[in-house]
């Protein structure tokens, strides 16, 4: 299906819609509801996955820090018997839902191996394409067929590389499952609507604003990691009326400086992390030819606002857009990072 800007807001059923293995009302009926998902092996997503689920998950395993955050919107905070985060919560949450981490039965990052996750007995696992190798959690597979439902947010594919491609409609598919699973469809279906409604917000602002230029970039050691068109970030970025260039999944300085974006965003692990990549780009000597080393429109990104956004993905485009337009002083968003 299509989507437009302005007076169209997608709903839950617009968005079911777009699955092309949506079953029928009579299927639902009689196996559950359907879930539509991925089947992911080896870090890879290897094709859809389609489970049926009854009733409400009451022993949910959730790694990662956005996915706990997710789950803590959709009020399931006591239904989670073990949560695995990359950052400290107290860090990392919205002011608003640090309170409820205190209660979380926290695992040490790491520490979440296949024979403790078995031992946990969870009807719900709640983890990215990452955990899904030999050495973790092996195949959403293996846990589907000893009756553990799987949800796998569709935008965590590897920095490196481009196993499909990444939009704002799939971190939307995923709140629209995450609401499934939850029997909290009205909480997703709000949120939805959010995301769409800053879109056309700022896009109607910042029509009349010339095209602005961005590359979105992470330093991964001495490599470079890209986030142009095909993933989320980028097309965040072309979706606010943004040009971002086509490059490949790793790039050099030297292609760095031939575009030489209007705005760079950086992506980034928190604070320190963010002084960090800026004073990286600001001292590099081959660098200083760049436009935004003068301007100054270098933009630090927490990697969670757009690798697998969710419930930030409203955040993130406010972020996005602020740092597109900063003239426009109608965009109110929060620090990036």
């Amino acid at each position: 299906m299509a989507w437009f800007f302005g007076s169209f807001l997608p709903t839950r059923d617009a968005i079911r819609e777009e699955m092309p293995s949506a079953r029928t009302g009579e299927e639902v009926c009689e196996n559950g509801r359907a879930i539509i998902n991925l089947s992911v092996a080896n870090y890879l997503a290897v094709g859809e996955n389609v489970q049926y689920v009854h009733d409400v998950p009451q022993r949910i395993v959730v790694v990662g820090s956005g996915e706990i955050e997710t789950l803590l919107v959709f009020g399931a905070a006591d239904r989670i018997i073990a949560a695995e985060s990359w950052y400290p919560l107290e860090k990392f949450l919205r002011p608003e839902y640090r309170a409820l981490a205190k209660d979380l039965p926290i695992v040490p990052y790491g520490q979440i191996n296949l024979e403790y996750l078995i031992s946990l007995q969870p009807d719900l696992l709640i983890a990215q394409q990452c955990m899904f190798t030999d050495k973790r959690f092996v195949s959403t597979t293996f846990w589907n067929r000893r009756g553990v439902t799987t949800f796998v947010p569709w935008n965590t594919n590897s920095p490196a590389g481009r196993a499909h491609r990444e939009t704002i409609e799939s971190e939307m598919r995923f709140l629209y499952g995450m609401g499934q699973i939850l029997h909290e469809e009205a909480r997703a279906d709000q949120m939805i609507a959010d995301v769409y409604r800053t879109i056309d917000e700022i896009r109607a602002r910042c029509a009349h604003y010339p095209k602005q230029k961005a590359l979105v970039i992470e330093f991964m050691g001495k490599e470079i990691a890209s986030y142009d068109a095909t993933r989320l970030a980028g097309d965040m970025v072309t979706r606010l009326g943004g040009e971002i260039p086509a490059t490949a999944p790793m790039i050099d300085l030297e292609t760095l400086i031939a575009v030489d974006p209007d705005v760079l965003f950086v992506v980034c692990y928190g604070a320190e992390d963010a002084e960090r990549v800026l004073a990286r780009i600001q001292n590099d000597r081959a660098l200083n030819s760049l436009k935004v080393v003068k301007t100054k429109r270098i933009c630090p990104l927490l990697l969670e606002y757009v690798y697998s956004s969710e419930v930030r993905t409203e955040e993130a485009l406010k972020i996005i857009g602020h740092a597109l337009y900063p003239e426009e002083d109608g965009i109110s968003a929060p620090r990036g990072f």
